[in-house]
């Protein structure tokens, strides 16, 4: 995603008192995705509580939060926190599924997929999709259930979305048939902005492409050029810049398409307490920008790039997001990508 710096104009407006604008065209309001991905294996009691705080805030509110889970923080859960997986269970929320480092659709990790045909692999995404991923040497668990598949039957239905991490335009059209055979619906094609504007329903192997026209999640401020996501801002001196409600009112007003937007605002559990890199990161890279990918086997002993956040400033980052969620039910209708698949569907009649 290219972010534009904000205008001086747009820096005011963000900056100003948030709107309680009449956001309607035609009778339908714009409509907003909160994703959270979770994937935090390292610090599992954090990740566990995290998730818990956010489904209770998201039912506070009546809505429904989109839930990008790992087969392996899925397995984690199972194995030490299984209070979490009865607690999503018996919630409204929509489960999709993405996938991590060693798994072989993420970039540097996929030497099980390097020189199959078109069969080999459909056959090699199956087994990892089936089996549980050996966090160590990379490898699929041939005699544990893992991957896709776990959560089907952990969560009693299909993930709704699928994200590969892999760029290959081949291996990307094998891995969408794979998840949708096995009961996905929709895909992430572009995590923040790219839909088009007079079509935003679009479809990649039968998969709905999640559409966002914008994201409330990371923005660059007087032209500085870097951006920055608004949660690792909240105790700076800009934090009033990255106010995320204020970043939502603002786009929303500066829309000028045909229909309503539809935003994301997305975020992984992490983010809520580590700051400053994945926790996970030196385990499989050898870079804290993850872009050397490290050779099995992996050290889970590695340690952890990422520092816990003050008490306060968890706080603020909670409390910031709990308002994001309330003003957004106000001004949009808050939808999963469950709804959004429905919607599409619709919109074919």
């Amino acid at each position: 995603m290219t972010v534009r710096p904000l205008s001086l104009l747009a820096v005011l407006v963000l900056l100003a008192p948030a709107a309680r604008a009449d956001d309607s065209t035609a009778g339908v309001r714009p409509k907003i995705t909160f994703g959270v991905n979770v994937h935090d294996f390292v610090n599992l009691d954090e990740s566990a509580d995290t998730v818990l705080a956010l489904v209770a805030l998201f039912e506070e509110h009546g809505v429904a939060g989109d839930f990008y889970l790992t087969g392996p923080i899925v397995q984690a859960y199972l194995d030490r926190r299984p209070d979490v997986i009865e607690r999503l269970k018996a919630s409204r929320m929509t489960i999709s599924y993405h996938v991590r480092a060693p798994h072989p659709l993420c970039e540097g990790f996929g030497d099980a997929l390097r020189g199959q045909d078109d069969e080999g692999l459909r056959r090699v995404l199956e087994e990892y999709e089936t089996h549980r991923l050996d966090l160590t040497t990379g490898k699929p668990i041939a005699d544990q259930p893992g991957g896709y598949a776990l959560l089907a039957k952990v969560f009693g239905r299909p993930p709704v979305t699928v994200s590969p991490q892999n760029g290959n335009p081949h291996i990307r059209a094998a891995a969408f048939d794979v998840w949708r055979e096995m009961g996905a619906k929709v895909c992430i094609a572009y995590h923040e902005s790219g839909t088009d504007p007079e079509r935003p329903f679009a479809y990649d192997h039968g998969l709905l492409v999640r559409p966002s026209d914008f994201s409330v999640t990371r923005w660059t401020v007087g032209g500085s050029g870097r951006e920055a996501f608004w949660w690792n801002m909240l105790d700076t001196p800009r934090a009033e810049a990255y106010d995320p409600v204020r970043y939502l009112d603002l786009n929303l007003a500066l829309w000028d398409g045909s229909r309503p937007p539809i935003v994301t605002a997305l975020v992984h559990e992490d983010n809520f307490y580590r700051r400053g890199g994945t926790p996970f990161a030196n385990i499989y890279y050898e870079d804290a920008e993850k872009t050397r990918a490290r050779r099995p086997p992996f050290d889970l002993a590695a340690p952890d790039p990422s520092r816990p956040r003050t008490d306060e400033n968890r706080r603020q980052i909670l409390a910031a997001y709990g308002t994001l969620v309330a003003h957004a039910a106000e001004r949009c209708d808050i939808v999963t990508s469950a709804d959004l698949a429905v919607l599409a569907e619709a919109a074919k009649e």
